[in-house]
């Protein structure tokens, strides 16, 4: 009973884990370039459970099965399921159409986005909505002299029809191991590898809108919600049954 109640608290406390990505994730359905965030459970302190059929206790053992001792959060993962295009008509607003994405400059170190919100500062630079500078194919800021725009390939042009650079787009070996910073940055780890440029599609005043579902997100939340109730009733019912059992022994006694 009392391994019912740990279990029970168990169950509790990944609820709340999961109610706190539903409602990230539902708080940012209107965040460009913004990617769901999933939990991954697994098992802890696992035995191994025996039996021994006879009474003999020199009888070998039987193994027949594992017995769980908890379940606790493993990992936040990003879902990098393309999100939906919108057409925005802003000449500085880039959408990724595919696997891919921007690379910028935040305080001197390399961050990825798929938001493509991007626009023009005071001083003349392609920045996104944060202010971080967008950088080029060689790792340069862009400057966007006056009457610029950018084609579908990511080329930066003059109002001459000169080259002034490239939006430099990249892509992982393992994307799904980015460590996601903020809301929409994801930084480069061990795991998803180095950062690899190419050449990617891109549409020329558009943005990629978030890829969560609101309503999925809604239903997720009432069975996380329901399945609370559920374990903390639980709960409340093994403290009574303990609470009667105690009482009866003392009876007996």
């Amino acid at each position: 009973m009392i391994r019912g109640m740990y279990m029970s608290a168990m169950g509790m406390l990944n609820d709340m884990y999961k109610l706190d990505l539903v409602a990230n994730n539902l708080a940012n359905v209107d965040t460009a370039g913004y990617k769901e965030d999933v939990a991954a459970f697994r098992t802890y302190m696992n035995g191994l459970m025996y039996s021994n059929a006879n009474s003999n206790p020199y009888d070998k053992l039987t193994p027949i099965g594992n017995l769980e001792g908890a379940v606790v959060l493993d990992e936040v993962k990003s879902v990098f399921t393309q999100g939906p295009i919108e057409y925005t008509g802003n000449p500085y607003d880039v959408a990724i159409d595919g696997e891919g994405f921007f690379v910028v400059d935040r305080n001197g170190k390399n961050l990825y986005t798929r938001a493509g919100n991007f626009k023009r500062n005071a001083e003349g630079f392609l920045v996104t909505n944060e202010g971080d500078y967008v950088l080029d194919e060689n790792g340069n800021k862009i400057k966007i002299p006056n009457g610029a725009f950018i084609s579908e390939d990511g080329i930066v042009y003059d109002k001459n029809n000169q080259k002034v650079a490239r939006i430099a787009t990249v892509i992982f070996k393992n994307p799904d191991k980015l460590k996601k910073i903020g809301y929409n940055y994801f930084e480069e780890t061990k795991e998803s590898g180095k950062a690899i440029f190419e050449k990617i599609g891109l549409k020329v005043g558009y943005i990629e809108k978030s890829n969560v579902n609101a309503l999925r997100e809604m239903v997720n939340m009432i069975k996380a919600l329901r399945h609370f109730e559920i374990a903390q009733r639980s709960i409340t019912t093994s403290d009574e049954l303990l609470g009667k059992l105690f009482n009866s022994v003392g009876t007996l006694r």
